[in-house]
């Protein structure tokens, strides 16, 4: 069995972690919602291609706060069976004011007229209709606690995050 690198986003803004919903065009997992996630590419880092999937996914531009864990699952892709090794990141959303709706919440845009999109509170993520590799991936990014020297981060880095 052959592996496949992906990297997922856990974006969390408000309280509120984004999921985003495949479009029935998609072969694998149509209609399914989850976290932006997608594979690397050859020529690039894991914490690279997060950042493009996020992008080509919802129209955001991001940045990686923390690499929270893993997560591994096998699926049927081209044909084959493979292993699917996936790397989760915490990713906060580089926000322009002018694109946030009346609750100063990102817009996000998805790139197919058949997907949508919702900022769900992290109180309600149990009951938001995912599966569990997605409610796991989102889990890990929830718990990570940040070092005391990430403060040192600007602060308009971190600003929003876990705050309601």
């Amino acid at each position: 069995m052959s592996d496949i690198e992906l990297a997922a986003a856990i974006v969390v803004h408000r309280s509120h972690v984004l999921i985003v919903q495949r479009s029935q065009s998609e072969t694998f997992l149509p209609g399914v919602w989850g976290v932006p996630c997608g594979k690397v590419n050859t020529d690039e880092k894991s914490s690279e291609a997060v950042l493009r999937e996020l992008h080509e996914e919802t129209g955001l531009n991001g940045d990686v706060l923390h690499f929270v864990g893993y997560s591994e699952f096998a699926s049927n892709w081209r044909g084959r069976r493979v292993r699917n090794l996936q790397r989760n990141y915490l990713v906060r959303a580089r926000i322009n004011p002018a694109d946030t709706d009346s609750a100063d919440m990102p817009q996000v845009r998805p790139p197919k007229v058949d997907q949508e999109s919702m900022w769900v509170h992290t109180d309600k993520i149990d009951s938001a209709g995912l599966d569990e590799h997605n409610l796991k991936t989102i889990r890990q990014g929830l718990v990570v606690r940040l070092p005391a020297d990430a403060l040192f981060v600007p602060v308009g880095a971190l600003a929003g995050i876990l705050t309601t």
